[in-house]
């Protein structure tokens, strides 16, 4: 019975690619090339980084394996933390599943499909990220092409193995507490995660790699490159075959790759099994709907609306969209990793190796651009899918007396207080760690503002462009074509104001080395001219274009 499920995701794949035509086989051409021209990026920073460290004398190589088996780790760690928030979804809240289980097939070929789904699913981006580094090793060690059909071989068990805990936390878990809410706590326990690996690793100092000399005792550090990195994990075991490998060591090779291959048949058996007496309860109780406690006691923007009946609409929008992020254990989740981004940049800053109190004026005014890229990140999780996230539920605001354009103002006043904080927040912390000169601490605070509001509006405007209420998952909406361009505008707009405010910084510099008549006041009259246009069209086309879009959306 698997086969015919096998079979079908097949069928759907290639009816997918055979019903590509016009625009759309150009949009997925084009996004494919560009998603080829970030792996070439990607491949060619990591070959200069390996190159680097291969021509250390004496360490180099260790240092390129150690490295490996770090990223190895990360990969690993990620996916089992990806697969226990996806395998939620999968498993138990998939749109087909309730047709697969009124057809006549096995409940165990049921969840063994839709197990392979959860491992493809919350690993191929993670091994498309890695491709390149490994690309990049295979190229440095001077391996041939006999190592990376090594490498494939050894990263499908790899995986699998990391999906597998993720499915079988969730299984056992969904068995033991069969609730709707049930999936909410673990989204929250996977946002944890996610939040603590981060940080974990990005506190752990890996550029540590490339300054042995910052280790007292250079023993402690050979010793440190030669230990295994979790040495029980099955990254290492990943790890201890591409060297065996790449020294010839055909027995060591065929030993790791054995217990890889072996552990991963063993777990799939023994999930295999379990599948059989406890995916049903937890099918079912998942269907269950959550309870809410009251809902009949006037609330405090209902008595607003009465007291103020101007601001009538968008209070009881406002109301809605609260309610929405008090009872969605995804908005909580996002949160906290939030605030692991934020306490990894701001630890960045602080450990920048920077002297001169002038170069650290200049990176203030560049982290600008990062600061922006950040909120731009964030709104690509809360901003641009606020729109869609109205649902199947779009209808009741479609036929309320309520205008699209009084929408989308209320979905732009909740994003846009966040990311004003966020971005304001970033900034200031940064300038206060580097130091910063008044005048560019002023100039980057005015600036972020300045940036997080045209994001928020660019981001509910090209969200109304491109709409999508049928959309399952909200990481869907964030690697949409919508999303996409999103990131793009917001990446090219924040490059052209950097751009723009260059001229005014380097005259502020030439000023403090010494120079007389730095300051041009027709430069200075230009830049502030450019800069009133620059943002008033990242305002106002994105916002027009997507509420002309939302008025002409048919239900």
């Amino acid at each position: 019975m698997f086969k015919v499920l096998a079979a079908r995701k097949l069928h759907t794949f290639t009816n997918t690619l055979r019903a590509m035509r016009g625009w759309k086989l150009a949009k997925n051409l084009m996004f494919a090339g560009v998603g080829l021209l970030m792996l070439a990026a990607l491949y060619g920073g990591f070959w200069r980084l390996l190159s680097y460290l291969e021509g250390v004398q004496l360490i180099g190589p260790m240092l390129s394996w150690k490295l490996t088996s770090m990223v190895l780790l990360m990969t690993f760690s990620m996916v089992i933390v990806s697969s226990i928030i996806i395998s939620m979804t999968t498993l138990y809240y998939a749109f087909d599943l309730k047709f697969l289980f009124s057809c006549p097939l096995d409940l165990r070929s049921i969840f063994l499909d839709k197990a392979l789904e959860t491992v493809f699913y919350s690993s191929w981006t993670l091994v498309l990220a890695i491709l390149p580094f490994i690309l990049a090793l295979g190229r440095i060690k001077a391996l041939g092409a006999g190592f990376y059909l090594a490498y494939g071989f050894l990263m499908v068990p790899l995986v699998m193995l990391a999906g597998a805990f993720g499915i079988l936390f969730s299984m056992l878990v969904m068995y033991l507490f069969p609730s709707s809410k049930t999936r909410d706590i673990t989204w929250l326990l996977g946002s944890i995660s996610v939040a603590f690996v981060y940080v974990v690793f990005r506190f752990s100092k890996p550029e540590q790699l490339l300054r042995p000399d910052s280790l007292e005792i250079v023993a402690q550090y050979i010793q440190y490159l030669q230990s295994p990195t979790a040495p029980y994990m099955p990254s290492w075991w990943v790890t201890k075959a591409m060297v065996a490998y790449s020294a010839g060591h055909w027995q060591a090779f065929a030993a790791s790759a054995l217990v890889l291959c072996l552990s991963t048949a063993v777990i799939y058996a023994f999930i295999y099994f379990l599948a059989g007496r406890l995916y049903m309860r937890g099918f079912s109780g998942a269907q269950s709907s959550p309870r809410f406690k009251g809902g009949r006691e006037t609330s405090r923007e209902q008595r607003l609306a009465l007291r103020w009946p101007a601001l009538r609409v968008p209070l009881i929008l406002y109301w809605k969209d609260r309610l929405m992020l008090a009872r969605d254990a995804r908005y909580w989740s996002q949160i906290i990793l939030i605030a692991a981004l934020i306490a990894v940049y701001l630890f960045s800053i602080r450990q920048l190796p920077l002297d001169t109190p002038d170069l650290k004026s200049l990176v203030s005014f560049l982290n600008v651009g990062v600061a922006g890229f950040v909120v731009a990140a964030i709104g690509l999780r809360f901003t641009f899918p606020a729109i869609s996230l109205e649902g199947n539920s779009y209808w009741l605001l479609k036929s309320a007396p309520v205008s699209a354009a009084s929408v989308m103002r209320e979905k732009l006043m909740v994003s846009l207080i966040p990311s004003l904080i966020v971005g304001f927040l970033l900034i200031t912390a940064s300038n206060r760690l580097l130091n910063a000169d008044l005048f560019i601490s002023v100039l980057s605070a005015f600036t972020i503002t300045v940036a997080s509001v045209v994001i928020s509006v660019m981001g509910i405007g090209l969200g109304a462009l491109f709409p999508d209420f049928n959309v399952e998952n909200i990481h869907q909406l964030e690697s949409s074509y919508g999303g996409f361009l999103y990131m793009a505008c917001a990446m090219g707009y924040l490059s052209l104001l950097v751009g723009v405010e260059a001229w005014p910084v380097q005259m502020h510099f030439a000023e403090r080395f010494g120079r007389a008549n730095a300051w041009d006041p027709r430069a200075v009259a230009l830049c502030a001219a450019v800069f009133l246009v620059l943002n008033f069209t990242a305002l106002y086309v994105p916002w027009k274009l997507g509420l002309r879009n939302l008025e002409k959306h048919e239900i």
